[in-house]
Parts: C-alpha cells; sequence; structure tokens
C-alpha cells in the first residue's frame, strides 16, 4: 500500500496510538515558547492535525498542514480550524525561498527512497527563512525501501542513521541545535517499545 491508503485506512486510530508521545510534546512546547506568535509555520504530513498543527495553531502561529491522504486532510480540518490543510505529496509541493519560520516533518519522510528524503531536506532548508528552524522527528536506521509490518499495514520505509541524517543535514546548510533519542510504545495491541531520532535543525 502507499502512503496515502496506508493513512486513510488507519484515520484516527494514528492518531490514539501516536499523539500522546512526551518528547514530541516536549519540543512543541519548546516551539510554543520560543517562537512569536504569526511564526509562519509548514507541517509536513500533517495526519490529523493532533499533536503538531493543534499546539502551534494554539500558541498564535499560522500553520500550514500537507498530508498524501484525503482522509487525514478532512479530519485535520476539523480538529484544528485554526489551520489551513491541503492535499499534497510533498515532492510536489513548491514554496518560495525564505517563506516559512518552522518547518516540521514528523515521521513523515520515512515513506520515500534515500534519495528523496536528500532532495526534501535541500527544499527544507531553501525554504526556511534565515534563523528558521526544521524539526524533524524520524526512526535512525540506515535502510533503503525495506518492507515492514506496521498497525496491521505493510509499509516500505527509508532512513538514515543520526550520523548519516547530520551529515545529510549539514549538506543543505541546516545546523543540529537540539537532539534526543526517546522512546516510546505507541498505544495499539501488541506494540513494542520504539527509539526515535528527534532532531531540531536551525538555517544560520
Amino acid at each position: 500500500m502507499n502512503a496515502a491508503e496506508v493513512f486513510d485506512t488507519l484515520g484516527l486510530e494514528y492518531q490514539r496510538a501516536w499523539s500522546h508521545q512526551p518528547a514530541l510534546h516536549g519540543t512543541l512546547a519548546w516551539f510554543a515558547a520560543t517562537q512569536p506568535s504569526g511564526s509562519r509555520v509548514l507541517d509536513i504530513g500533517c495526519g490529523t492535525g493532533v499533536p503538531v498543527a493543534r499546539t502551534l495553531a494554539k500558541a498564535g502561529m499560522k500553520v500550514t498542514g500537507l498530508d498524501v491522504s484525503p482522509v487525514m486532510v478532512d479530519i485535520a480540518s476539523a480538529q484544528v480550524p485554526d489551520a489551513s490543510f491541503h492535499k499534497i505529496d510533498i515532492r510536489d509541493f513548491e514554496s518560495p525561498p525564505g517563506s516559512w519560520d518552522v518547518i516540521c516533518a514528523v515521521f513523515s519522510l520515512l515513506q520515500m527512497t534515500q534519495a528523496e528524503i536528500i532532495r526534501t531536506l535541500g527544499q527544507i532548508s531553501t525554504w526556511l527563512r534565515p534563523g528558521g528552524h526544521f524539526f524533524l522527528a524520524t526512526v535512525a536506521v540506515d535502510v533503503e525501501q525495506v518492507t515492514l509490518p506496521w498497525m496491521g499495514q505493510e509499509i516500505q520505509v527509508s532512513s538514515f542513521s543520526e550520523e548519516n541524517f547530520e551529515a545529510h543535514l549539514g549538506e543543505v546548510g541546516l545546523r543540529v541545535v537540539r537532539r534526543s533519542r526517546p522512546v516510546f510504545t505507541p498505544s495499539y495491541p501488541g506494540a513494542m517499545p520504539e527509539e526515535s531520532l528527534h532532531l531540531v535543525c536551525q538555517r544560520p
């Protein structure tokens, strides 16, 4: 199944399983405390809009969410009326240079190839204003298009190790300013603890 089909099927089940991650809420609280009201936020792979878009919109930021799943876009629009949501693949998205203060990609780059991830990181760096921040949450492992069972679905995943992610981010001009490797057990039957990688980067 492609990403749109997977997340169309999961809908709110995904939110119930994953939205209460303490480390994720901690990083969003940091953004809410440090970024001015009115900051322009791009939420890549926004899902149901909870918690990323909802938290940052409540803090007074102007949030735009993008997702490939029309079901997710509909749910997000209903749950976070203070933000705007659009059905589009980030690989097809265009934005002027320097047009965003904050860009978030919370587990949304995993269902690309490694080459597409690198290309997207380059675009993100261009889209950020100087001094702007990029928040990446992902799984830190060097894999290319590995098929995995996940929440009753089959998904194809690509990613990089922390060291390689940091190298690719550096190559596109993004500097890591906060990092953590939180472990979280999602709320669905048979779920095991999973370690993720959270990097907050800044464009100098």
